[in-house]
Order: C-alpha cells, then structure tokens, then sequence
C-alpha cells in the first residue's frame, strides 16, 4: 500500500493524501503545530537559539521516512494542518529509518538527543502492548492561528470514517493536555499515561474502537 493510493471513505475533499515530495510541506506546518507541545518543550526549550529551524528539519525529516515507507499522511489543501498515519501491521521505525533520521536528530534534539531517543523507547514499548491490529496516529497538528477552527476534527474524519466502516480501531499519544477533548470528542478514550522518563511531560495513551456507521 502506497500514500498516494490510500484514501479511506468519507471526510472533507479539503482535506487530501500528501505527494511524496511535500515532506518540507508537513514539516512546515507540524513543527509550527508542536512548538508549545510540552514534550518537545521539554527536550528542545523554548530559549533554545534557532529552535524553529530545529523543529522543521525534525518534523520534515520524521514525514519524509513517513512517506518513504508508504504510510498515509495527510494535509489541508491550504496546508493549515497535517496527520501522519501508520496502518495496521509494523509501526515501529525501521532500523534502516533509523539511521537516516539519525543526523536530523542530532541537529534538533543535539545533547537532548539520548532523552528523546530513550523517551520514543519508552512511548514505543508500551505501545506494543496493543496486540489488536489498528491504525496508529502519529502526528497531527494545525497551524497556530488556525486552531479552534474545525481543522483537527476535520484531519480524523478524513481517516475515521474509513475505519469505522471497516470496523478497525485507532491508537495515539497525546501529550498537550488541551488536545485530549478533540480526540474524546472524536471517539478516543485514554487508556493510560506516563511520565517521560520518569520525571519529564504527561503522554497520555487513547484508543478507539469503531463506530458503528449510521
């Protein structure tokens, strides 16, 4: 299954499957989206010299291996907000993936790099524990002056509609308090939360389970 192919049912023709080459496009619009998430606030402070920089060449390097892999990612026509999905089956990153985000990595996280890396083992681990198959959301965010504006439940539907009609169910980690009335509101539930690390930001752990189709 390729990105330009996957396409579910329902949702907003505004709302469209990102082109291979549009990495930069996503980067764009999730590192403006994430920059007062309180976990990459955590790991790359807000005083950090050349943070935006820092953020864009992670987001844009983390949608390229999105794309690369094939996996559905999603952007507004206007490029207001953006998602990125993995379908039911390995969602981990590969280790070949791995290895080539290692570079943009270090340039965003530098020495906060091994806190991010131990952090995504620790968020992936307790993901694993899901053993039913389900679409797992990545990443979505929308650009700053254009929250609260519909666009977050817009981006699910696009994905959910298609999920419900084929009875699969849907996995995410949300680590922006405020964020977890839109997923509620969308079907999620939280099924659990950490602490990054022990000490760091709240990542709190939602699943939801089809609806049935009306």
């Amino acid at each position: 299954m390729t990105q330009e192919t996957v396409s579910p049912r329902g949702g907003s023709q505004s709302v469209r499957a990102a082109r291979r080459d549009e990495a930069a496009v996503l980067g764009e619009v999730l590192a403006e989206a994430f920059a007062e998430d309180p976990v990459f606030a955590w790991l790359i402070p807000p005083q950090v010299r050349g943070r935006d920089n820092r953020l864009r060449t992670l987001f844009t390097s983390m949608s390229r291996g999105y794309l690369r892999q094939g996996k559905p990612c999603y952007v507004t026509g206007d490029a207001s907000a953006a998602a990125l999905w993995a379908t039911p089956g390995p969602w981990a990153m590969p280790f070949s993936q791995i290895v080539l985000e290692a570079v943009p990595n270090g340039l965003a996280f530098r020495g906060r790099l091994l806190h991010a890396l131990r952090t995504q083992l620790q968020i992936e681990r307790l993901h694993a524990g899901q053993s039913r198959p389900h679409w797992y959301l990545g990443y979505l965010g929308t650009r700053r002056d254009r929250q609260g504006q519909g666009l977050g439940t817009q981006m699910l539907r696009e994905v959910l509609a298609g999920l419900d009609a084929d009875g699969v169910p849907a996995y995410l980690e949300s680590s922006n308090e405020r964020n977890l009335s839109l997923y509620e509101r969308n079907g999620f539930r939280v099924i659990g939360e950490l602490k990054a690390l022990g000490h760091g930001p709240t990542i709190w752990r939602m699943w939801r389970e089809p609806e049935p189709c009306t």
